[in-house]
């Protein structure tokens, strides 16, 4: 399980971290598929349970229960 609190001081700390999660993609047919991003990884909401990464110029929010895992940012 994910320690939001720990990763929210990490983040504080100016640690640089990735975030592998999974997300929804829906198919022309109606159904869900999800597939595995990793992110850059920008702040965390404790309370609600979310994560926010930058993809592609944009900040997108993740779901805990989607969250794989959290890995350092080696700069790749």
């Amino acid at each position: 399980m994910i320690d939001l609190k720990d990763i929210a001081a990490r983040l504080d700390a100016e640690e640089k971290m990735k975030l592998r999660y999974r997300f929804p993609v829906n198919l022309p047919d109606g159904e869900v598929r999800y597939e595995v991003r990793e992110d850059r990884l920008l702040d965390v909401a404790e309370e609600a349970r979310i994560l926010y990464v930058s993809r592609g110029g944009e900040v997108l929010w993740v779901k805990l229960e989607e969250a794989i895992e959290v890995i350092p940012d080696t700069g790749d």
